[in-house]
C-alpha cells in the first residue's frame, strides 16, 4: 500500500473503560467485512488510553469510501457528537499521527476527518483537529 493520508473516525459508541475495540471488530465482521475496517483504534482501558491494532497495514482499509487504498484509518472509541474528547486521548492520537506521518512521509495537510469525505459528522462535532496536528 502507498499510504498518503490519515483519516480520523469515532465509533459513535460509549467508551466503557473496557475493551470495546473487540465489539467494533465484531460489528464489522457481523456486517460482512473481512475484518475491522480501521487500522488503529484508541480506547480508554482501565483508565489509560491505549493504541490498538486493527486491520493490517498490508491491507486496504474499509473505513472511508474513496480513501481506503491510501488512507490509514484511526478510530477513537467514543461518541464525540455528544461527549468531549479527553486530553489524554488527544495526546495519544497526536503521538500516533506523528509516528505514522514520519514513517510514511504523510504531509500534515493529509490528516483528514472522515466528515471531509462523507455527510457524517465523524469523528464528531466535539472533535478538534487542531489538537492533534
Amino acid at each position: 500500500m502507498k499510504w498518503t493520508h490519515i483519516i480520523i473516525h469515532h465509533s459513535q459508541s460509549k467508551d466503557h473503560d473496557t475493551l470495546d475495540w473487540d465489539n467494533v471488530r465484531k460489528w464489522h465482521l457481523d456486517n460482512g467485512w473481512a475484518d475491522i475496517g480501521y487500522h488503529y483504534g484508541i480506547e480508554r482501558i482501565e483508565g489509560n488510553y491505549e493504541v490498538l491494532k486493527g486491520r493490517s497495514l498490508q491491507l486496504a482499509g474499509a473505513h472511508c469510501k474513496g480513501m481506503n487504498k491510501n488512507g490509514i484509518g484511526i478510530c477513537l472509541i467514543g461518541n464525540y457528537d455528544i461527549d468531549f474528547v479527553d486530553e489524554k486521548a488527544y495526546i495519544k492520537l497526536a503521538m500516533l499521527i506523528s509516528d505514522l506521518r514520519n514513517i510514511f512521509k504523510i504531509p500534515i495537510e493529509n490528516v483528514k476527518l472522515h466528515s471531509e469525505y462523507s455527510t457524517k459528522t465523524c469523528p464528531g462535532k466535539n472533535f478538534d483537529i487542531r489538537r492533534v496536528i
